[in-house]
């Protein structure tokens, strides 16, 4: 899991395995659904800290959707790019397929946008064998 190269939208570890990241860059977001993050997780479950960012002052609204699974766990309007906000708090669950999107809800004008998913990396405890 360690020492991958920042490349694209994945998920990153640190070298301890302890910590995580996943950070989408700056992207073009306009009136259709743009996919901010994908990624998998794996054996390992994550307490992260979740932080949508607008690049451009605007009256525009973006809508923030959070999908583990094609299940939405978390939507969010940023009105007129409020920055007084609280990030959400999550724990993605073992074998879970995130995808983040964005989308520009009042406009078809394109607005830049980032995020960036932060926090920690579990792993699940062993329960014993299942034959005892």
């Amino acid at each position: 899991m360690s020492g991958d190269t920042v490349s694209g939208n994945a998920l990153q570890f640190t070298n301890d395995n302890k910590h995580v990241y996943a950070y989408s860059g700056v992207i073009g977001v306009s009136n259709s659904e743009k996919t901010m993050l994908l990624f998998n997780t794996n054996s390992e479950y994550l307490k992260v800290l979740s932080q949508p960012f607008n690049s451009t002052a605007s009256n525009d609204d973006l809508t923030w959707k959070i999908y583990f699974n094609n299940v939405i766990v978390y939507e969010e309007v940023m009105w007129n790019i409020s920055f007084n906000r609280i990030s959400p708090r999550l724990v993605i669950p073992p074998f879970t397929t995130v995808k983040v999107t964005c989308e520009n809800t009042t406009s078809a004008t394109t607005r830049n946008a980032c995020f960036l998913f932060s926090g920690e990396a579990y792993m699940t405890n062993r329960v014993g064998d299942l034959d005892e």
